[in-house]
């Protein structure tokens, strides 16, 4: 015959074992506020200056610290009837050759990464060494600035997130370079392009 001890040990392990069954499986609550400010338009033309804020890569001037350059990118940002809706950028550094991803609106401005291969080059010939030898990560992170009267974004503010790596392939084929994996880290500074 169990002791009292014993018997009221039992009884507790059930309950607890009960109560962790009931909610074992029950969905984690969503905290976050959802976003019901209406936001600023960003759809249209933009052009990106991108100034080098820490990079590892100690070749290319192009992305030595302080170095800048520029993007030309277009928003299209889709309707919906919620205050943050999906929509695409194309990005590139001349308005005829853009590439496009997708656009994660935010509470104030917006997200997009890209992500792919880059050739190998020879750098002493120029020609292809291994097609598609670096993977590629560009994140960028935009919010916006300045507004016009009728809440037409003006100005774009942020961080571009980059990164290549070469890949084992590549490696295998003779494609090296010194780091293997290159970071770097831009300020963003954004306008709508000059009429005319």
């Amino acid at each position: 015959m169990l002791s009292r001890r014993a018997v009221a040990v039992l009884l507790a392990s059930t309950a607890l074992l009960a109560l962790s069954a009931c909610t074992s499986g029950a969905p984690t609550p969503d905290d976050s506020p959802a976003v019901t400010t209406p936001q600023a338009d960003i759809t249209g033309e933009w052009v990106v200056t991108r100034t080098v804020l820490a990079s590892n890569d100690t070749t290319n001037p192009s992305r030595a610290v302080g170095a800048t350059s520029v993007r030309y990118l277009l928003v299209d940002r889709d309707s919906c009837d919620e205050a943050l809706c999906e929509g695409t950028v194309s990005s590139g550094a001349t308005a005829e050759a853009r590439e496009d991803t997708e656009l994660t609106q935010t509470d104030g401005g917006f997200d997009y990464t890209f992500t792919g291969a880059l050739d190998c080059m020879n750098s002493t010939t120029g020609a292809v060494l291994f097609v598609g030898g670096f993977d590629y990560s560009q994140t960028a992170t935009l919010t916006v600035g300045e507004t016009d009267a009728d809440d037409v974004a003006s100005t774009l503010t942020g961080t571009i997130d980059y990164t290549d790596t070469v890949t084992d392939a590549a490696l295998e084929a003779g494609c090296t370079r010194d780091p293997l994996t290159v970071e770097v880290s831009y300020e963003v500074a954004a306008v709508r392009p000059a009429a005319g």
